[in-house]
């Protein structure tokens, strides 16, 4: 009896050492294994929200389909902004005519400035032969200029010539064949098709759309340009483009009396009181070409300020053709053609299939077998007898709990690191949504 309790302790001591090899053995064969985590595959989600309210008048993409990134998917009513912009246009016009108008106003008063300073010199330095000749040459060059000025002004008078029409007809014909074209290439391209076993196929709506309906518009600026070319050119010259003939005319004429007047003082020499004239002619020359540049300077600033408008509107214009930010797929439409949406709404939801991800969980034990840039192997239910390629993209900062949704090895009761894993899914298999295996190698 005695000798049995003398190997009690002996056995014991015996268990407890056979229980610690057999765990640091199993520990150091868990540790040679490699680390499996799970986890399911995400995507990037975008929302596709309106900077600017309106109705929406034409969606081009639904759930499930793919779209390209910049690919039109929205479109609201533009019809008010549209009215805005063409009159700001209008506005433009007027003011870039009003400008050169003063400009011509300044060149002619430029033009006196000129004369009378040569007109100045010459009566203060008395009559030669070469001053004569020269006020001869000046007056004959006057009187040419007051020529060329008013045959320009009859011309803008007498309207447009036949020819000038013709013309015009002819290019706004050959811009509605051109529109016709497009659009029957634009309607074809919408157009469904019978085909024998298939029944009706229509085409999808994509890129080929998207050329199509540009052409088709280009088509119908081009025609739009050249109708307003016809009218403009039946209508005649404009106010302001006579208002400036009239002003080249005027200043011409100016000029020519300058010049005979300039004659005559050469010929019979100066006096005191011609030579201030003549430097009050000077005076209000330079005053003239001086107002005339401010009122120029002054049309310059309203024309950049209403260009400026017209660029805020055609900003805002194209703010409302909502585009696909990426290329994905869609995951779902919320919104149909005729509803009124407001400014930062979610009106469809993409998702960034080309670039998946995983978020998994190790051990913190396990911590130090990953960095970043290693290569993941992903298997998926979906395909049991396949691989996955992945790469480890980020390794958490800090340690956290188990999550709940969270399965590993070596169980939950532990803290663990958050790795997120970068997917290849260059052949699209792969879905958002799917469970998946995660197997670091070593």
């Amino acid at each position: 009896m005695k000798n049995r309790t003398r190997f009690i302790p002996l056995v014991i001591i015996l268990i407890v050492g056979a229980l610690g090899v057999y765990w640091l053995t199993t520990r150091a064969a868990a540790q040679e294994q490699g680390l499996k985590a799970s986890g399911t595959i995400e995507a990037t989600d975008v929302s596709l929200a309106p900077e600017i309210g309106g109705r929406v008048i034409e969606v081009a993409a639904t759930d499930g389909d793919a779209v390209k990134k910049d690919q039109a998917l929205v479109r609201l009513d533009d019809t008010l902004l549209q009215a805005q912009l063409k009159q700001v246009e209008a506005n433009v016009q007027a003011l870039q005519a009003q400008q050169h108008a003063v400009q011509a106003q300044q060149q002619a008063a430029r033009a006196q400035q000129q004369a009378a300073q040569a007109n100045y010199d010459l009566l203060k330095s008395g009559p030669i032969a070469e001053q004569i000749q020269a006020a001869q040459e000046a007056e004959k060059t006057a009187e040419a200029n007051v020529a060329s000025a008013q045959a320009q002004l009859a011309q803008l008078k007498a309207g447009a010539r036949s020819g000038d029409i013709a013309a015009a007809n002819a290019a706004v014909a050959q811009a509605a064949a051109q529109l016709k074209v497009a659009t029957d290439l634009h309607d074809r391209t919408l157009t469904c098709v019978t085909v024998p076993g298939r029944g009706e196929v229509c085409p999808a709506l994509g890129e080929r759309e998207e050329q199509a309906r540009a052409a088709m518009q280009a088509a119908q600026e081009a025609y739009n340009a050249a109708v307003a070319r016809l009218n403009q050119i039946k209508s005649g010259a404009t106010t302001n483009e006579i208002g400036a003939a009239q002003a080249r005319v005027d200043a011409a004429k100016a000029q020519q009396a300058m010049a005979q007047a300039q004659l005559e003082q050469v010929q019979k020499g100066a006096r005191p009181e011609q030579l201030a004239a003549a430097q009050a002619q000077i005076d209000v020359a330079k005053a003239q070409v001086e107002g005339a540049g401010a009122q120029a300077e002054g049309a310059g600033a309203q024309i950049e300020a209403a260009q400026a408008q017209a660029a805020a509107l055609q900003a805002q214009i194209d703010k409302l053709t909502l585009r696909a930010p990426l290329s994905g797929v869609v995951l779902k439409r919320s919104i149909e053609p005729g509803e009124v949406v407001a400014p930062g709404a979610s009106l469809m939801s993409l998702a960034d299939t080309a670039n998946l991800y995983i978020t998994v969980y190790v051990p913190e034990n396990r911590y130090g077998q990953i960095k970043v840039g290693q290569p993941v192997v992903v298997k998926v239910d979906s395909f049991p007898n396949e691989s996955f390629a992945a790469k480890v993209l980020r390794i958490a900062d800090q340690a956290e709990f188990t999550p709940r949704n969270v399965q590993t090895a070596e169980g939950r009761a532990t803290t663990v690191f958050a790795v997120k894993l970068a997917v290849d899914n260059a052949d699209g298999r792969l879905k958002p949504g799917m469970p998946a295996d995660v197997y670091f190698e070593k």
